[in-house]
């Protein structure tokens, strides 16, 4: 009987150990960021109810910072390093280290990044985003073109953005996190930032949330990201009804 409940007791401590060892997922953000000496750096999740503190450091001579922290989900779940208004994405997939190189203040525009193929894809639609608002200011603050041509110039250089981002990012691996990342891409028109893919009035950019949203089903099962896709492809299928039946309804007038 002695044996049987020691036994039992040594059974209980391993369940016990490998359960708090398997919840105990961690990821490591490191790296190194010159010319920033005492400043902060932030390490923010970027949830879906908004950008959220994780950790932070204050920055020495040589810039060093490694942040470790628990896997809060079993999809990929996205994170920023910030200083001031300066900011570099980062995915996160279960236990990958991640690590940048950058200098303050260019880290937004300029750095290294090892370790993650999604970090490496978002860098490249990051800069893309940079190229694409800095060709929408030139045309916006041309002096030789009237409003209506300054419309239709941006127009058209956003359906160029678009379509090389569909076709050789997002359908290529909509399972990824840089595919979802791209959907939330923003570029300022005048004084409002407007979201590059529009679920809320463009049918066709209802169709690439639908796409990312189905393949995010398959490969992670109730992931509430995945949900909140599915919700914004619903709600803009909604929002795309209602206005054919004011446009039928205004023909038939």
């Amino acid at each position: 009987m002695k044996m049987n409940k020691a036994f039992y007791g040594a059974v209980i401590l391993v369940t016990l150990l490998c359960a708090t060892s398997c919840n105990n997922k961690q990821f490591h953000v490191n790296g190194t960021i010159s010319e920033a000496k005492d400043s902060i750096l932030y390490l923010e999740n970027m949830s879906l109810n908004g950008p959220q503190v994780v950790d932070s450091v204050k920055l020495g001579e040589d810039g060093t910072f490694a942040f470790g922290e628990q896997s809060i989900a079993d999809n990929p779940e996205f994170y920023r390093l910030r200083i001031a208004n300066q900011i570099i994405n980062v995915s996160i997939d279960s236990t990958e280290t991640v690590t940048f190189k950058a200098s303050y203040p260019t880290m937004a525009s300029a750095y290294e990044v090892s370790g993650s193929d999604n970090c490496a894809k978002i860098k490249e639609l990051a800069l893309l985003q940079q190229g694409l608002q800095a060709r929408v200011n030139a045309i916006a603050g041309s002096p030789s073109l009237g409003v209506d041509a300054v419309e239709d110039s941006i127009d058209k250089v956003l359906t160029a953005y678009k379509d090389n981002v569909k076709r050789n990012y997002i359908f290529k691996e909509p399972m990824k996190a840089y595919s979802y990342f791209a959907l939330f891409q923003t570029v300022a028109l005048g004084n409002r930032q407007a979201l590059i893919f529009n679920p809320r009035s463009n049918e066709a950019d209802i169709k690439v949330y639908a796409a990312v949203a189905t393949s995010w089903d398959t490969y992670y099962p109730n992931a509430e990201r995945g949900k909140n896709l599915h919700n914004i492809a619903i709600e803009g299928m909604k929002d795309m009804r209602i206005v054919r039946a004011r446009q039928q309804q205004q023909y038939i007038d």
